[in-house]
């Protein structure tokens, strides 16, 4: 069997494409929309701006719960996407109007378009690699890999080239993306006959562990949501202290300040490689991830101690467990999610964990920050890690059990 059929390089580099042009328009967008609420042309107080970005961001986390119904019962992903991107061309279109009646408009239709997106690129990627279980993990992790790369590039980018130099430029930057978006979605192609077939010939407990299907999609997307409840709290916590080693000064190289950026991007693309070539157990990756998450803690309260929170060394060393545990446990939950779900319903479990994930964890997690205090940044840390080492427990048990279950023939799938 050639490369490129056994790992779908194909429709997976166009599907990922797709993602880093979206997410490229999205961040690109991001660079200038505060200026442009504070210039002449809007003429909004600068609270005022922040107040109604913080809305706009919070209603695309939460919407994204609407658009999986709509790609699985209405749309189908294809169609979902292209209208996904015409929407948002509107929603921009409606931006460039300079009131502020007309922006909120575009508000509600860029939000209707980025609620179809995510979930349907998701159940795309479900459905290239629905006979290929064991290559979804290192689809899901290069995929993250492609949002991380447009979010890096793109504010570099709109700097640099100067695309937000007017705010029409801008604008027409992120409408280019979206039309490049809408003309490469028809090169998606169905899943192949011989794809359907592998599909159709399996044993159905051989596919999904049967009565248990909805446990491990509940579980995935619980899973999703208590770590990025913790890690919500983690960040609150060292947002004061996270990048003040890394910016820009004459003692450091471009290099030392781009590491918070790079590390996610390098890390995705290499993890994302090796998990298409090297066979591991989900739940041990997740069992790593968040033992990896509980000794980030660690690190982070002894430079906290130390006070040297602004030394690149020792951030350096938190970021990068920090980052092992959301690679080991964030694209790993999504792919049991695309794995387990029934094609019919795979946005619809799609936009519930990504809106458990973004929205309602952060949602949460800034509620139990603000309770705790603001100033009780290692109060708030130490909450992060039992949360952590709980859930490292907590999986730890649950892979024994499977494994047990496997050694008395009791089968479940893959574990």
């Amino acid at each position: 069997m050639s490369a490129n059929k056994y790992y779908y390089l194909g429709q997976s580099s166009l599907l990922n494409s797709l993602l880093f042009l979206e997410r490229f328009a999205f961040y690109g967008l991001q660079t200038f929309t505060y200026s442009y609420l504070i210039s002449e042309t809007m003429n909004l107080y600068g609270d005022d701006a922040n107040e109604l970005l913080l809305t706009f961001a919070s209603a695309l986390l939460f919407a994204r719960v609407f658009g999986g119904l709509i790609v699985d019962f209405l749309l189908g992903p294809k169609i979902a996407i292209i209208v996904s991107a015409a929407l948002q061309i509107l929603g921009i279109l409606l931006f460039m109007k300079e009131t502020l009646g007309m922006f909120y408009l575009g508000m509600f239709v860029f939000i209707l378009g980025q609620c179809l997106f995510s979930p349907a690129i998701l159940k795309s990627i479900g459905s290239v690699y629905s006979d290929r279980r064991q290559k979804m993990d290192g689809a899901m992790t290069l995929s993250i890999f492609a949002i991380n790369l447009g979010a890096f590039l793109a504010p570099r980018a709109f700097r640099y080239l100067e695309l937000a130099e007017t705010f029409k430029s801008g604008f027409t930057s992120c409408i280019i993306c979206f039309i490049i978006i809408i003309g490469l979605c028809f090169l998606i192609k169905k899943p192949t006959d011989s794809s359907e077939d592998i599909r159709a010939n399996q044993d159905p407990d051989d596919y999904r562990d049967g009565n248990r299907v909805n446990e491990v999609i509940f579980l995935s997307i619980l899973g999703l949501f208590v770590y990025w409840l913790f890690e919500q709290l983690l960040n609150r916590s060292m947002e004061n202290f996270n990048y003040s080693g890394f910016r820009r000064s004459d003692d450091l190289g471009l290099l030392v300040v781009m590491i918070p950026a790079l590390i996610p991007l390098v890390g995705y693309l290499i993890f994302g490689i090796i998990w298409n070539r090297v066979k591991f157990p989900p739940l041990l990756k997740i069992i790593i991830g968040f033992a990896a998450a509980t000794i980030s803690i660690f690190a982070a309260i002894i430079t906290m101690s130390n006070s040297q929170t602004d030394e690149p060394t020792f951030m350096t060393a938190f970021l990068c467990l920090n980052f092992i545990g959301e690679i080991l446990i964030v694209p790993i939950f999504l792919s049991f999610i695309l794995q387990y779900s029934p094609k019919k319903l795979m946005a619809t479990y799609s936009g519930i964990a990504l809106s458990m994930y973004g929205f309602l964890s952060m949602f949460i997690g800034n509620k139990i920050y603000e309770g705790i205090g603001d100033g009780n940044y290692r109060i708030t840390t130490i909450v992060a890690g039992i949360g952590f080492f709980f859930c490292t427990l907590t999986v730890l048990i649950l892979f024994l059990l499977t494994r047990k279950k496997n050694d008395s023939s009791t089968h479940l799938d893959e574990f």
